[in-house]
């Protein structure tokens, strides 16, 4: 995936992070440095997993346990590239 893709779909995901979420923050201001569990996102397993359903439906995809388990989610980077591989192992569909 090219880097102006990469940046339109982290832009989406943060989008889908911020509405799940209900974060009073722009995605241009979610820094892909942020820690998923942090007081700004503020992210537990069940929030992510409704973020996952929601980001499963945007770019109709699959995310396997297994895939949430081996990407180590720690950060908003971390998750988006977690889908970025996802979604690249299933033809770049996004």
């Amino acid at each position: 995936m090219d880097r102006a893709n990469n940046v339109d779909l982290a832009a989406r995901i943060k989008s889908i992070m911020i509405r799940v979420l209900d974060l009073d923050i722009t995605p241009e201001r979610l820094d892909e440095k942020v820690s998923l569990y942090s007081p700004i996102v503020g992210m537990d397993s069940l929030s992510l997993l409704h973020t996952l359903v929601e980001i499963e439906k945007e770019f109709d995809i699959e995310i396997d346990d297994e895939d949430v388990m081996l990407a180590e989610l720690r950060n908003v980077g971390s998750l988006v590239d977690m889908i970025s591989g996802i979604i690249e192992a299933e033809g770049g569909k996004a």
